[in-house]
């Protein structure tokens, strides 16, 4: 019995081993441990922080509107500050020393959200 219940939850959730380790750049996110690190030095964050950076991360060159962000981090029952978001994409930005010149930028998106974009070296 504990075979087929094993065997059944791992038909139903194939991905929750697949998606440990996601790597973009530099930047290495595992996903169980809620850690990133740049070039294998940890950044200390908080869970909130972690869940922002791989949302921008995991959404790389799409704009995502505050409404989402909102849903996806916080979830929509919760009512938060509204300068909560600017808050922590401002704290995910420092830390995650996210500028052009390290090949990412976050980027505000006038009157709608923010979005990360991967910068070329020109």
């Amino acid at each position: 019995l504990v075979a087929r219940v094993q065997a059944l939850l791992r038909r139903a959730y194939p991905t929750q081993t697949a998606s440990e380790h996601l790597q973009f750049g530099a930047y290495k996110f595992e996903t169980r441990a809620g850690r990133v690190t740049i070039n294998d030095e940890p950044v200390e964050m908080t869970q909130k922080e972690f869940d922002l950076a791989l949302l921008l991360f995991r959404n790389l060159g799409r704009p995502l509107s505050r409404a989402y962000i909102l849903e996806a981090v916080w979830s929509r029952d919760v009512d938060i500050p509204s300068r909560t978001m600017d808050t922590h994409i401002s704290r995910v930005r420092s830390k995650l020393e996210l500028r052009p010149e390290n090949g990412y930028r976050l980027a505000p998106v006038y009157s709608y959200g923010y979005r990360l974009e991967q910068v070329t070296a020109e």
